[in-house]
């Protein structure tokens, strides 16, 4: 199982499973029987149309990976099938450049080469990146299971225990993603599992960095209590 970290732009440090070639090679395929069952069924609609291929069919077979990853989180429809996604390695969300990057170079590594050196670079790179991955930054990862955990589930929280005028300590906390909150969640699981001085450690940085970024002088207050509290306030701003 090969993994990579992303630091996202609060500082917070997520873990990826990467995919597999295998995974991706599926993927494409997948993709592909799409475009040519597609094809099929214009050219059998459309009857040779010259006009109608140029303004629909060459439009959607040349941009169709590009417009899916744009416009559905970094997923074609055979992505989706394996549940992987691209994600940047930044840790912000992915641009249409970024996106418009590796559609440009998926000619080189995929279509002129029918994939071969796409294989090749997958293969051999640390981060099972192709030419277009490296290029734009971006890696091609397993999403997570739907069936973990989540936050309205973790939070261990009634909801008709909330107080309704509770007093919110920290409100800048709702800048940050469920993602960053997720994280957050499963270091303290983790530490309160096993708080060996690792676990510890990844606990203090976060609370300082929490802190940092939101200004925040924690005195002698308890890290573990405030992130307890930073997760809580999340939750009530959010949800």
């Amino acid at each position: 199982m090969s993994l990579i970290e992303v630091t996202t732009s609060h500082n917070i440090v997520v873990r990826f499973e990467l995919a597999s070639v295998l995974q991706r090679i599926i993927a494409s395929l997948v993709d592909i029987f799409i475009l040519i069952s597609f094809t099929i069924l214009f050219a059998f609609v459309a009857r040779d149309s010259e006009v109608l291929y140029w303004i629909i069919l060459f439009p959607i077979v040349s941009f169709y990976s590009f417009f899916w990853e744009v416009f559905n989180k970094g997923q074609s429809p055979g992505k989706m099938l394996l549940r992987i996604r691209v994600v940047t390695l930044t840790g912000r969300t992915p641009l249409v450049l970024d996106y418009f990057t590796r559609w440009i170079f998926r000619f080189i590594d995929v279509v002129l080469t029918f994939g071969t050196l796409a294989i090749v670079f997958i293969s051999s790179s640390g981060r099972s990146q192709r030419v277009g991955d490296l290029m734009a930054q971006t890696a091609v990862v397993k999403k997570r299971n739907e069936n973990s955990i989540t936050l309205s589930s973790i939070t261990e929280l009634d909801k008709e225990k909330r107080l309704e005028n509770e007093e919110i300590l920290y409100p800048d906390i709702a800048a940050y993603t469920d993602d960053d909150m997720l994280l957050l969640k499963q270091s303290i699981i983790r530490y309160r599992q096993l708080p060996n001085d690792s676990n510890k450690k990844v606990l203090l940085t976060l609370a300082d960095s929490i802190a940092s970024q939101l200004r925040i002088n924690l005195k002698d207050q308890p890290k573990l209590k405030f992130l307890d509290r930073v997760l809580y306030e999340y939750i009530l701003i959010t949800r």
